[in-house]
């Protein structure tokens, strides 16, 4: 079955998927943070385009060892909260509130991540590869690129219709629908807190290590390589999560 899903159905979404990112404990953001540095071979002063960069999960603790971040996010909450910590911390990130099919840089940054699977947001693929194509025109030749996405094979193995949970106060109902013509997700997430129920729709487009792969390989990406984990275990469908890091020719 297929279900629709709302047209820019982030806009409102992610204010209310805020209390997710409790989720993620410190020391699961160290061993990425280790693991990104090793592999992106991050040294002082290098820059780095964090697109989306959210709150700042791995945006922070990388201007803290003097990487020069720049910040593009959708949502102005996120870059509200973001720009006090980073203020408050006198790091000086640069932050634009923009679409990331929209950005405009050029030959600009060392390294570029889409980190925390924010990428598939898009019900046309066309629109999806539009993201890789301009991150990959962010980049300087020789520049090196890192996503962090979920893996769809892992879904495929581990698939469940209905789950609840709850994080940081807030009672979290989410009922799945997997479509297979093109492995999207839409979920409903029914959002409880205080007695106050709100109900909002989430589309993501799952995709596996080959069929990223050969996205980035149109784009342009050379040397691609895949990870299962952080310590470099080979993706196959017991990974959860996918770490694809490639290179822009110089």
């Amino acid at each position: 079955m297929k279900k629709k899903v709302t047209t820019d159905w982030w806009n409102e979404f992610f204010a209310e998927f805020r209390p997710f990112f409790a989720k993620i404990s410190a020391k699961v953001t160290n061993a990425e943070i280790k693991f990104y540095i090793n592999k992106l071979n991050l040294k002082l002063g290098q820059t780095f385009l964090d697109c989306p960069i959210g709150i700042g999960r791995i945006a922070i603790p990388l201007a803290k060892k003097g990487i020069i971040i720049t910040g593009v996010d959708i949502m102005p909450s996120y870059l509200g909260e973001l720009a006090e910590k980073s203020n408050k911390a006198k790091l000086p990130i640069k932050l634009f509130h923009q679409d990331m099919r929209k950005i405009v840089f050029e030959n600009e940054f060392d390294v570029v991540g889409n980190l925390w699977t924010s990428f598939g947001y898009f019900e046309k693929d066309a629109d999806n590869l539009l993201v890789l194509k301009k991150l990959y025109k962010a980049l300087k030749p020789g520049g090196k690129f890192v996503i962090q996405l979920i893996n769809r094979d892992w879904i495929m193995k581990n698939f469940v219709s209905n789950n609840w949970e709850e994080v940081a106060g807030v009672k979290i109902l989410e009922s799945r629908v997997f479509n297979y013509e093109n492995s999207s997700c839409v979920t409903d997430y029914a959002f409880i807190k205080d007695g106050e129920e709100k109900t909002l729709t989430s589309y993501i487009r799952m995709y596996s290590y080959h069929e990223l792969k050969q996205m980035l390989e149109i784009v342009g990406f050379v040397n691609i390589d895949g990870y299962g984990s952080v310590t470099e275990e080979p993706i196959n469908r017991n990974n959860r999560e996918m770490f694809i890091f490639a290179d822009k020719p110089m």
